[in-house]
This record gives structure tokens, C-alpha cells and sequence, in this order.
């Protein structure tokens, strides 16, 4: 699926209370990845991480730790956990999901586990 960074996070945005922040952008490193930190607005629990990585964008989530292992094994775009702890967090290829109704269900579900 093509998709912006900025378009990501405004359908990840879509009919939430979403504040989103750069906290771990440091400007004076070599890494030039900015992550982009998706936080529920009253409680800044952080429910996405977007950010790009070699010209592909992704996408971290918060996951039932139960379904992690199955989800990794069978969907060619869902990776373990970049950053965040693998047993709770996965990473979506965006260019890889095959259709906004699955990244919206992948992006919801974050949204409950975190609030």
C-alpha cells in the first residue's frame, strides 16, 4: 500500500483524541530517522510509532503478546517489534499491508490495548 508518512498518521489519527510528538529525535546524531510518536491526547501513551527506514515506512504497534508469534509467522508484513519490546510491540511494513481495513483493524486494536 503506498502511503505518506503524513498521510499514516492521519488515518491512524482518524477519529481519535491523538497528539503526536518527536521525542526520541536527536538532531546532533548521524541516525536521521524521525520517529514520529503516536499518544493517546489525555493520558500521552504512546500507541504508534511511524517513522521511515531505507525509503520504506513503518509502522510499530502495541499487539496481544499471544497473537505476536502467529501474526510474524503468517503476514509477510508484519516483523517482530523494531524498537519498544518485541513481546508486546510489531512493526508494519506499510508497503506491504495489503488494505486500509487491515491497518485500521492493526491500528485499533493498538489504540485499545494502550489506553
Amino acid at each position: 500500500m503506498e502511503m505518506t508518512k503524513e498521510a499514516l498518521i492521519a488515518f491512524s489519527s482518524k477519529d481519535k483524541k491523538v497528539s503526536v510528538d518527536e521525542p526520541f529525535n536527536a538532531p546532533g546524531r548521524r541516525n536521521r530517522i524521525v520517529f514520529d510518536a503516536l499518544r493517546h491526547a489525555a493520558s500521552k501513551k504512546i500507541f504508534g510509532l511511524a517513522y521511515e527506514k531505507n525509503d520504506t515506512l513503518y509502522l510499530d504497534l502495541k499487539c496481544h503478546p499471544a497473537s505476536i508469534d502467529e501474526l510474524v509467522n503468517t503476514m509477510p508484513y508484519i516483523l517482530p517489534g523494531q524498537h519498544f519490546t518485541k513481546q508486546n510491540w510489531i512493526t508494519l511494513d506499510i508497503s506491504q499491508v495489503p488494505s486500509k481495513e487491515v491497518l485500521r483493524k492493526l491500528v485499533d486494536a493498538s489504540f485499545q490495548l494502550t489506553d
